[in-house]
């Protein structure tokens, strides 16, 4: 369980205000079968800006939720999140859909997939929820996020802390993925919120001393890289055009 005060800073952070778009959009994502809550996360959060594709979790309560047919439910049961391309007037959107209970257990500082907590550690926003139930399930599952990510960047970085140890830590989980942006993005995404890091750093203090994570970090390098090429593949059955995303991935992936 999650410390109470990291918990509550969770809850205010997820409940902050965000710009109309993106709570129009969460909205109509809301609005389809079986969603519970809705994240709304990355550059265009961070930058407070519709422009560009916006990045959403939508929630559900079983696999074929979100009115996923039963061959791509299965996938994501199996290899979660599925991911789909939206679009909204003149916004445009990628929609990973998971079920609400593989998003919380996901977050464990057990697992071998960095990706759920990887993410959800960096600033995201609640923007639909459906009742109080649900809203409770996400923050706990961002909270425990944060502390996964503490405790490996504690592990990984001794002697690092605060905004330097979430800065290496990032350098590896954005190794792990394959990944378009920039180099040094993982700084960045430090460096435009450090004092939300250094404060997250000080609420994960009682994670970061407990016992360390269970496994090696290289097991989850190679473990992750499997299962991002498979997240890949499995893009090419819910993107129209899927196969060229996959190959044009690749490419700027390779040429990094």
């Amino acid at each position: 369980m999650a410390d109470q005060d990291l918990i509550r800073f969770i809850e205010a952070e997820l409940s902050e205000p965000t710009f109309p778009e993106a709570l129009t959009f969460a909205a109509e994502i809301g609005a389809r079968p079986g969603v519970a809550a809705v994240l709304f996360y990355g550059s265009c959060l961070q930058r407070r800006s519709a422009e560009g594709m916006l990045d959403f979790y939508a929630l559900v309560d079983t696999p074929s939720g979100f009115g996923q047919s039963s061959l791509i439910a299965w996938l994501g049961q199996h290899l979660p999140p599925n991911v789909y391309p939206e679009t909204f007037g003149d916004l445009r959107s990628k929609v990973a859909v998971v079920t609400i209970d593989e998003f919380q257990r996901r977050m464990g500082a057990e697992m071998l997939d960095t990706t759920f907590w990887a993410r959800f550690c960096q600033r995201a926003a609640l923007v639909w929820v459906r009742d109080e139930a649900a809203r409770a399930t996400a923050v706990r599952a961002v909270a425990t996020a944060a502390e996964t990510a503490a405790q490996w960047a504690g592990h990984l970085t001794p002697g690092a802390n605060g905004p330097n140890a979430w800065r290496a830590l990032f350098t590896k989980t954005y190794k792990i993925e394959i990944r378009v942006e920039k180099p040094g993005r993982a700084a960045d995404i430090v460096g435009s919120d450090e004092a939300r890091f250094d404060k997250l750093w000080t609420l994960t203090a009682s994670a970061r001393e407990g016992s360390p994570p269970m496994g090696s970090w290289r097991l989850r390098w190679w473990v992750g890289k499997v299962l991002h090429v498979s997240r890949l593949l499995k893009a090419a059955l819910t993107f129209e055009g899927g196969p060229r995303y996959l190959l044009w991935k690749i490419k700027r992936h390779r040429s990094r």
